[in-house]
């Protein structure tokens, strides 16, 4: 066998004993002319010489197939390759009487070795929900009730408003639009930093006046040493609104049968605590990912990526199309590092779980279809028909086997505590 590598593409070049190919092609003839029926000859009684001429040829291309794929297999096996995509076959060697040679291309996967899990720093965000973050609740459920009714005075707080900007945010369009239009926000919800909201108030619809705000301050992600931008508003409409009493019938919309704030405090409340749940394991999670991915940043083929950007694309396409992002203006670059990423995340998961020897955890697995049928009315129907649904079983297994990897990577990372506000962890500046 001769080996050519280069990166994670291998080509191999293997011979096979043309007395294996030719002895296979013989006993296949005569298997097949039991079986063929020609006209003027009973069944499995055509001279052999006739089976030849008709499907000599065919025949000796399929054996010589099968063999091949069965060397590659073989030699696959022996030297532990892993490969990924389909193989490319090529006949080097092919004459009758001679051994026959032929090569393989192909791309492996890439070994890995889990390397620095202890270098991994985990912010662990430490949040207690309290009855203000209800009350707070309570106030938004209200609000998404309200009549609102245009006003023509200058805009105060709870009022809602609708605007337009352009900015000189080039430098951080991945956060914020340069330019936005009808934008609504309710001044005090902190949609946007309480020094902007305040310097809405003030003035009137059809105003343009320019507000300052040290915008990016608080996301990490941002190094800049000038965060401030200046914003060029035009004010389009000032509303006001009057807010619905909790009375029982009020509390009965959001299917509180009895009526009464004192169970809809409850329901909020494990409503709350439940996303909460779901946004610190992802917060984790995603800090794991990027862990791992820093410090095993490993070669993927490139085939293996290409297989996946026609996915990534599709979805990526749907995400921005809520924003009117059309799919030729982003770069093909996006597409494939995105699968690249996606790739590798799996890749390493993987290897956690096979190194860990982890298995679904079933009380994991139930606790999890458990939490998300808490959002239903009907909780006993919905945990019903996840067990009678293997597809749906098999994804919250593999969101159990994820969780559980997560818990091996903390095991072994710098973990630090932080203690947040639920509202600054739930509800981060938004800005489109």
């Amino acid at each position: 066998m001769l080996e050519q590598t280069e990166g994670l593409s291998k080509c191999i070049t293997l011979t096979i004993d043309h007395n294996i190919i030719e002895n296979a092609v013989k006993n296949e003839l005569k298997s097949l002319s039991k079986k063929i029926r020609i006209d003027g000859f009973r069944l499995g009684k055509v001279p052999m010489h006739i089976i030849i001429q008709r499907y000599g040829a065919s025949v000796r291309q399929d054996v010589l197939y099968n063999f091949m794929q069965r060397y590659f297999i073989n030699t696959v096996i022996q030297k532990k390759w892993h490969p990924s995509g389909t193989p490319t076959y090529s006949l080097k060697e092919n004459i009758n009487g001679k051994d026959i040679v032929f090569s393989v291309e192909f791309n492996v996967y890439p070994h890995i070795d889990l390397q620095g899990l202890e270098n991994i720093e985990i912010e662990k965000p430490i949040i207690h929900i309290t009855e203000s973050d209800v009350d707070t609740m309570l106030y938004m459920l209200r609000q998404q009730k309200a009549n609102w009714k245009e006003s023509h005075k200058s805009a105060e707080k709870d009022n809602r408003v609708t605007l337009d900007w352009t900015s000189n945010s080039i430098e951080h369009e991945d956060f914020i639009k340069k330019n936005a239009s009808n934008i609504v926000l309710i001044i005090g919800n902190k949609v946007m930093p309480s020094d902007f909201e305040e310097a809405l108030i003030g003035h009137k619809a059809g105003e343009k006046f320019i507000i300052n705000t040290n915008l990016l301050k608080n996301i990490k992600k941002i190094n800049s040493k000038d965060t401030n931008i200046q914003f060029n508003v035009v004010l389009k409409k000032v509303e006001t609104c009057r807010l619905p009493k909790f009375t029982i019938d009020f509390i009965k919309e959001f299917g509180i049968k009895d009526g009464s704030l004192k169970t809809l405090r409850i329901e909020i409340y494990k409503n709350m605590q439940r996303e909460l749940n779901s946004a610190i394991r992802q917060f984790i999670k995603l800090q794991v990912i990027n862990g791992l991915v820093k410090e095993n940043n490993i070669d993927i083929p490139k085939n293996l990526i290409d297989s996946k950007v026609d996915l990534v694309k599709q979805q990526m396409t749907d995400k921005y199309s809520e924003h009117t992002i059309e799919e030729s203006t982003i770069p093909h670059e996006v597409f494939f590092k995105e699968a690249k990423h996606r790739i590798l995340v799996g890749l390493l998961f993987g290897k956690i779980i096979h190194s860990y020897e982890i298995t679904a955890d079933e009380n994991r697995v139930n606790k999890l279809i458990e939490e998300m049928a808490s959002a239903y009315e009907d909780k006993e129907k919905v945990v019903s028909l996840y067990h009678k649904n293997t597809d749906l079983m098999q994804n919250i297994r593999n969101a159990a086997l994820e969780e559980q990897a997560v818990e091996v990577v903390l095991s072994q990372a710098k973990i630090t505590e932080k203690f947040i506000n639920f509202q600054s962890f739930m509800h981060p500046l938004k800005f489109h």
